[in-house]
């Protein structure tokens, strides 16, 4: 596909940049009494990944489908403070794969060190002329909950980036906070500079987007935020139909009772998906019980997550969820490759799972988790596939166990291994798919 020209909302993004920019070198001292030394910070990370997987979109022992594979992640970052309100912040990014075994012949492939690009370059603003009022303008990552909704703004190029082309204006007034933003996130990165561009796509389509997030933190020991955002998906080839999606929704989270903790959300979506109407809806809760031992701290967890499908016998509305910027992997490394044979990869549609969890810190550093989800479909599988999909609505059980630990400030590494388990909603005699990596991470 053709480069395009940047969207309205992308040049609008980069204009801010520029006045945000040239603000801060102008008018840092301006403000505020008593604002600190010019300050320069740096650090780097080095993420170092092995990842081996089996029968994840097939689920057939017979197929020759593994893969084995080394991905090798650094990030350089700096940042300047000018003044006490003023930061301007930079972070470039690269990661590569060498493969051992590939169903593709990667592992035949000539040595590719990949691309060198922007994670991040964006000016802040904090509490200008001593208001409640700021601002972060540029390429930015952004987190809004536990990721339920916004998260990941180019899913197709996996964990290597996270971030957005936004601009976010603020307003905080002690505990509470107000967000609003617009962003574009392309097909493919257009509005910085890409060293050796390997045109490596970011999202199937082109995205343009705004919304509102609310968190308040003035109860006691709890969290409460509500959230609109507006979406709109354009492929310009025509092979996806446009959507605009509003979602609406809320979170609370925080302390229970006794040693009890939780979290809940949930919302509802409307709008279109071409020339169909939406209306779709998303949760989950879930909460995790401290139990009474202090030589060995040990946790029992439980909960529940339901992501609407669509139903067959509805042609003018779509009732599939959209997973907004969340698609990454929240609940399963290892389904987020399965769920490509329905819309798209980690594209958490139609599903439902009731989960039971333990967590147990055997040494300070240490950490073991196992979880196990045993999930559904809501709605029955595509007919596009009769190969891989069956006339059940039972996904499946989901086995997944972590060891993490960490030896520093500077280094951690974990071992992870999930297993998936196919139930009737695949063919008969599915096989069982396998995700193993291991990390280690170095942060300065």
């Amino acid at each position: 596909m053709a480069r395009t020209s940047p969207s309205g909302t992308g040049r609008l993004i980069r204009y801010a940049l520029c006045a945000a920019i040239l603000l801060c070198f102008i008018s840092g001292d301006l403000f505020a009494e008593g604002k600190p030394e010019s300050a320069f910070d740096w650090g780097c990370r080095l993420r170092l990944r092995q990842e081996y997987s089996e029968n994840l979109s097939d689920f057939s022992n017979s197929l020759a489908d593994d893969n084995n594979y080394l991905r090798v992640r650094s990030q350089l970052w700096g940042s300047w403070a000018p003044g006490a309100q003023w930061k301007l912040y930079a972070m470039l990014n690269n990661e590569h794969r060498h493969w051992y075994k590939s169903n593709k012949g990667l592992e035949y492939q000539e040595f590719e060190i990949h691309e060198l690009v922007f994670e991040n370059l964006y000016v802040e603003g904090t509490k200008i002329g001593g208001t409640p009022f700021g601002f972060i303008a540029g390429r930015q990552n952004l987190l809004y909950g536990e990721g339920f909704i916004c998260w990941d703004g180019g899913p197709l190029d996996g964990s290597r980036t996270a971030y957005f082309n936004a601009l976010v204006l603020t307003a905080s007034f002690d505990k509470r906070r107000l967000d609003a933003h617009v962003l574009s996130g392309p097909e493919r990165d257009r509005y910085l500079p890409i060293v050796n561009d390997q045109k490596q796509s970011m999202i199937e389509w082109d995205e343009r987007g705004a919304g509102l997030y609310y968190t308040d933190e003035s109860f006691d020991g709890r969290k409460l935020e509500a959230y609109y955002f507006f979406k709109n998906e354009k492929d310009e080839s025509d092979a996806y139909p446009e959507s605009d999606i509003h979602t609406i929704g809320a979170r609370a989270a925080g302390k229970g009772f006794g040693r009890l903790t939780f979290a809940v959300e949930g919302a509802v979506q409307t709008g279109d998906r071409g020339a169909q109407k939406r209306l779709g809806y998303g949760g989950y809760l879930y909460g995790k019980y401290a139990l009474p031992i202090e030589r060995v701290p040990i946790a029992l967890g439980a909960g529940s997550f339901y992501l609407s499908g669509d139903k067959p016998g509805s042609k003018d509305t779509y009732e599939g969820w959209d997973p907004v910027y969340s698609r990454w992997p929240k609940w399963s490394e290892l389904y987020i490759y399965s769920l490509a044979k329905e819309r798209g990869a980690a594209y958490w549609e139609n599903v439902a799972s009731l989960w039971f969890g333990l967590e147990v810190k055997p040494l300070d550093r240490i950490a073991l988790e196992e979880r196990i989800y045993p999930m559904w479909a809501p709605e029955p599988p595509p007919k596009a596939d009769k190969t891989l999909f069956g006339a059940g609505s039972y996904r499946g059980t989901l086995s997944i166990m972590k060891l993490s630990g960490t030896l520093n400030t500077y280094l951690s590494a974990y071992l992870l291994w999930e297993a998936l388990f196919p139930g009737d909603y695949y063919f008969s005699g599915s096989d069982t798919a396998h995700f193993l990596r291991w990390e280690i991470m170095f942060k300065y």
